[in-house]
């Protein structure tokens, strides 16, 4: 129920905000605030002059009914939302560059550079010949034998030390 005071005093703030914590009820109060600014300049604009306290009389009314309340409190809620939706949005945007910009970052970091991988191909294809030259060598050798692979590699010549003495 709404309580307009003698003089037409408007008890909307105390039905609009519950405690000075209540964002939703100021901003709501505001909005009632700007109507009733509206209010008085349409006035002005069609009388001409200033509204006295019983041309207010129907506006109490109207902006102190309980569907009138309601408007402002949605209102207020929309325009909250819409609001912190923005900041969000924004915060978020901003967020995601610098995660992004983060991330690129150490990826560069921990990228090898061009050089480096050059350098690393060359270093595993030396070690690769060597491994593979060291396995057709053993290869090779297990097909003609210790004895003579040694005596091709190295231009010697093998002599059994109980032959010799034989002779």
């Amino acid at each position: 129920m709404t309580r307009v005071a003698a003089g037409n005093y408007n008890f909307i703030y105390r039905q609009l905000v519950d405690d000075d914590n209540d964002i939703l009820g100021i901003i709501a109060y505001s909005l009632y605030k700007r109507q009733k600014i509206e209010f008085i300049e349409n006035f002005k604009k069609k009388y001409g002059q200033e509204p006295q306290e019983a041309d207010f009389k129907s506006f109490n009314e109207f902006s102190s009914s309980d569907l009138q309340l309601n408007s402002y409190i949605n209102e207020a809620s929309a325009l909250a939302k819409t609001f912190l939706d923005s900041s969000l949005a924004e915060e978020a945007a901003v967020l995601d560059k610098q995660y992004s910009d983060e991330s690129t970052a150490k990826i560069k970091a921990a990228k090898p550079s061009f050089w480096f991988g050059v350098w690393q191909g060359v270093v595993a294809s030396f070690i690769f010949v060597i491994l593979v030259g060291i396995l057709v060598f053993f290869t090779w050798s297990l097909k003609q034998g210790p004895r003579q692979a040694i005596e091709s590699i190295f231009a010697v010549t093998i002599t059994d030390t109980e032959i010799a003495a034989a002779k």
